[in-house]
């Protein structure tokens, strides 16, 4: 698990498998509240409030959840209010400022001096983690970027 703290109110969270083998909404939620608590007694976060989560999925190479607090419970301020949305099946991507780690792979898409690597083959990714990052939801950005392979 690899966690990205983005500012005081979003946290993302890459778990690198399929993480909820159901398609059951309730055994999700009770799953990502078990998250909640890993990462307050293990990591120490300060969690409470309304938040939304976003889960994406994609059977091949993970679950990323997107945690972003929305509001501030004033009475309670230990109380956790999730609002789960899962978006199945959606593409991930390697994103490198080094094309020649992936040089050997096809679609491969440029903008803005990083290279992005759509993720339909198998490859390493806890080792190329070190030397980039996995982007999702870029369905409408990808379509600005040039196609490179």
């Amino acid at each position: 698990m690899k966690i990205q703290v983005q500012d005081s109110d979003k946290i993302i969270l890459y778990l690198y498998n399929y993480f909820f083998k159901t398609e059951e909404k309730d055994i999700i939620v009770r799953e990502i509240k078990k998250i909640f608590i890993r990462l307050i007694k293990n990591y120490h976060f300060k969690i409470g409030g309304i938040y939304d989560v976003l889960v994406y999925e994609n059977k091949d190479y993970g679950t990323i959840l997107e945690i972003e607090k929305k509001e501030e419970l004033l009475f309670n301020p230990d109380l956790i209010d999730i609002k789960v949305r899962i978006i199945k099946d959606i593409d991930f991507y390697y994103k490198t400022s080094d094309y020649f780690i992936i040089e050997n792979y096809n679609n491969i898409y440029y903008q803005d001096n990083y290279y992005y690597l759509k993720l339909n083959d198998k490859l390493d990714l806890i080792s190329l983690s070190e030397f980039g990052d996995i982007e999702y939801n870029l369905d409408k950005k990808i379509r600005s970027m040039i196609k490179i392979k």
